[in-house]
């Protein structure tokens, strides 16, 4: 297990710094924005000054070793390369196609820190697009790129992209692809396709907004078919080389993790708490998909914006509810957060974003160097880094809370203006 000077303070320490970065470009933001033109570039130069440049400087200049889920994703990545079967030569805890993504770039560089750098322009895709749709919706001229640039200052987004690795936002690259499909075509069947290739591509929790997604569109149907055009030959592939082993993925929903609100509930309720076992699972996994269609249901009439509000919902309300969701998959939701949900005039809001992303940042390293405590009773919170872990639990929770409570605010008043 990482030690806590190693781990917890250098990430406390970068967490502070862009906080302070992130206020400052908030407050002068307007003098700061170039021409609308020129946004673009702006944001090219940024990307690299904020993710291109600390890579250089982290893995090639001081030598730093790619950490948390890389070198797993390396060691998948090397037998994918050879062309082994996923799941059957090679364990995966992702969707069949990830491993072979991350394996193209072992071929011009064969190292871990290939891979995070793949993860970073992927990740860079995903702004670009986010921005690009975005700028296409009414609305303030200059706030996409204000949220791009404040997106790339987001501790969470800094941490998991540069000095993690994490692959979460490679969700969101098909979110935005979906959302940009439809409004291109105005045809459910491209929202079917892009998410079914998703799903094959990233991970299986992308089934918590593929199923509330029927909900949403107008033509079920085409919708269906998108998915099954994907889904069909990708299941009778998968089924004829491993058969049921493609299943692997969804086996980790048995390891209990924190934040939730199970493990903040159980220091107060103790064993009544079922932490670990399955009916847990099954209450979770329930309820989120039971939430998703309804938050899919309610946004049916507005597709877009509903798509959005869905993601953000679905994922955040699995965070609090699933036993094995951990602080690092807002990664999945902050970029559609802050375009979608937050609001720069809001300083309320504001200091929600920092609240959140710092908590999200400090907690996981805090309770890897614990060696990843479950608190059964307030007898446990008896050292002040077991509070502190507990503390950053609740805030996490809460702050998770309080993000469904604005969006719901915020249905309400559209649906009361209609």
């Amino acid at each position: 297990m990482p030690d806590f000077p190693s781990s917890v303070i250098p990430k406390a320490a970068i967490a502070f710094l862009l906080s302070v970065l992130l206020v400052l470009f908030w407050y002068y933001r307007q003098a700061l924005t170039p021409a609308y033109n020129r946004q673009p570039l702006a944001l090219g130069i940024a990307f690299f000054l904020l993710r291109i440049v600390p890579f250089i400087g982290l893995y090639i200049v001081l030598g730093y070793d790619a950490r948390s889920d890389v070198p797993m994703f390396f060691e998948a990545s090397k037998e994918a390369l050879e062309m082994k079967v996923v799941y059957r030569d090679f364990d995966s805890a992702y969707s069949p196609l990830f491993a072979y993504l991350t394996a193209l770039p072992l071929l011009i560089w064969y190292s871990p820190e290939a891979i995070t750098l793949l993860l970073i322009l992927l990740e860079g895709l995903t702004l670009a697009l986010t921005f690009r749709y975005y700028r296409s919706l009414p609305g303030p001229a200059d706030e996409p790129f204000h949220k791009a640039i404040l997106y790339l200052l987001l501790p969470i987004s800094m941490v998991l992209s540069v000095l993690s690795g994490q692959e979460d936002e490679l969700m969101w690259l098909f979110g935005v692809w979906a959302l940009m499909a439809w409004r291109h075509r105005q045809d459910d069947l491209s929202v079917g396709l892009v998410l079914g290739l998703g799903m094959v591509v990233t991970k299986a929790i992308l089934v918590l907004t593929l199923i509330p997604v029927f909900f949403l569109v107008r033509n079920q149907l085409r919708y269906v078919a998108g998915l099954l055009l994907v889904g069909l030959p990708a299941l009778a592939i998968m089924y004829g080389l491993v058969g049921l082993e493609f299943l692997e993925p969804v086996q980790q929903a048995n390891d209990p993790r924190t934040p939730n609100i199970w493990t903040v509930l159980r220091p107060l309720l103790g064993s009544v708490i079922p932490l670990g076992q399955k009916s847990l699972n099954w209450v979770g996994l329930a309820s989120i998909l039971a939430f998703g269609c309804y938050v899919a249901y309610r946004n049916r009439p507005r597709f877009e914006a509903g798509f959005v509000t869905l993601w953000v919902s679905t994922y955040a309300f699995m965070m609090i509810v699933q036993q094995s969701s951990l602080a690092n998959y807002a990664y999945i939701y902050v970029m559609p957060m802050l375009f979608g949900v937050v609001a720069l005039t809001s300083r309320n809001q504001l200091l929600f974003l920092l609240l959140f992303n710092v908590a999200v940042v400090v907690q996981p390293p805090l309770w890897w160097s614990m060696d990843m405590p479950l608190f059964s009773s307030l007898s446990d919170l008896t050292t002040a880094k077991a509070v502190a872990e507990y503390v950053l639990e609740v805030v996490i929770v809460g702050c998770l809370i309080w993000l469904l409570a604005i969006q719901f605010k915020a249905a309400r008043l559209i649906g009361m203006s209609k």
